[in-house]
């Protein structure tokens, strides 16, 4: 009786296997030697809220009275090959357009960061090199001039243009909430 019974077992399991393995034989793949390139900002994400595209991130500054820090803006070069060209990629400080849906979605009242808050070190012009991905644009954040009333600041990031090359619109801009604490 318990010879029948694991018989049956084992017949059951080999035909279980059979049909739920079979998924795993399908031949279509993605290929990514077709796709495009496109020219994004690494850590914005498709927002939640709305559809609004940029991902929200806070970044902290524990400085003394008067210090200042760097803020690095990374700029990728999404395809299946990295480009044999140098590419010019433009950025913006000043796009509200992203700070704006965002306010509106979340019922925020978060405001720009003040020009005399930060500089730009170099240009917000960065320029990938031929055969590689990333280029950084650099910000000095001044903490003292952020004044008394820290986390309620924003610096928008949109990429502007990028030499021709299309731009990925759900990672185009990128809103950083800058706090800073004593």
């Amino acid at each position: 009786m318990k010879k029948r019974f694991y018989i049956k077992m084992a017949l059951v399991s080999f035909s279980a296997m059979a049909l739920l393995s079979s998924c795993l034989k399908d031949s279509r793949y993605v290929d990514y030697s077709k796709v495009g390139t496109l020219i994004e900002l690494p850590l914005a994400e498709v927002g939640d809220q709305a559809g609004i595209g940029g991902q929200f991130q806070t970044v902290t500054y524990s400085l003394a009275k008067g210090g200042t820090d760097t803020l690095t803006v990374a700029v990728n070069v999404a395809s299946p090959k990295p480009l044999t060209t140098s590419l010019s990629v433009t950025l913006s400080a000043t796009d509200l357009t992203t700070l704006n849906a965002y306010n509106t979605a979340n019922s925020t009242a978060l405001l720009p960061l003040p020009a005399a808050d930060y500089t730009v070190i170099g240009s917000l012009v960065v320029t990938v090199p031929a055969n590689q991905r990333l280029a950084y644009a650099k910000i000095l954040i001044n903490a003292a001039a952020i004044g008394v009333d820290p986390g309620t600041y924003v610096l928008p990031i949109t990429i502007e243009s990028a030499s021709g090359q299309p731009i990925a619109q759900p990672y185009k801009a990128l809103l950083y909430n800058v706090v800073v604490k004593p």
